[in-house]
């Protein structure tokens, strides 16, 4: 990081003088340039290996009547570990902030014989942004509000639950 230098003259009661780098950098100081802005996602984030993931480090699923798609996003892989959905997304863009959110209606589909299914909605707001750019992002969010929803029916304290999201070739399974 550059360390600025002012230096200047007071002349008939005004300031005058400009700020410009050292001469010579300080030999402790990395020349290395850094971004300023960190992303909400960057590796600091996520738990060490064999660290179980927090639901305070992923975002909360929004639920909401009829939840509906917004701007195209391909979802690339999908696991779950403990509480914690992770999604590997990618979609198009580069000019502009992008934001994601997980929607769920609140209900799961019963079929005889096979565990229940939450169908997931991925929606993808991205602000305008018609750049070309093929952009990734790894998503986390917090299944607890899956869980607690199927524990609250009576004598369903604990489960299986099938997660199905659109683009996905199969379900992923959360156990709790």
């Amino acid at each position: 990081m550059r360390k600025l230098v002012w230096s200047g003259l007071v002349l008939s009661g005004l300031l005058v003088g400009c700020a410009s780098a050292p001469a010579k950098q300080d030999p402790a100081e990395p020349q290395v340039e850094q971004d300023v802005a960190a992303s909400p996602d960057a590796e600091s984030a996520a738990p060490s290996p064999g660290e179980e993931a927090k639901p305070a480090e992923a975002l909360p699923i929004l639920v909401r009547a009829n939840p509906q798609p917004k701007d195209p996003i391909n979802i690339e892989g999908a696991r779950v570990d403990g509480n914690i959905l992770t999604l590997n997304v990618s979609h198009g863009g580069g000019c502009a902030e992008h934001s994601y959110t997980l929607a769920w209606d609140g209900t799961f589909q019963q079929k005889s014989g096979a565990a229940p299914v939450a169908n997931l909605v991925m929606i993808h707001d991205a602000n305008g942004d018609r750049c070309k750019a093929m952009k990734f992002a790894e998503l986390r969010y917090d299944l607890s509000t899956v869980s607690q929803t199927w524990a609250a029916q009576p004598g369903k304290d604990s489960g299986t639950v099938e997660l199905a999201l659109p683009g996905l070739s199969a379900p992923v399974s959360y156990s709790f």
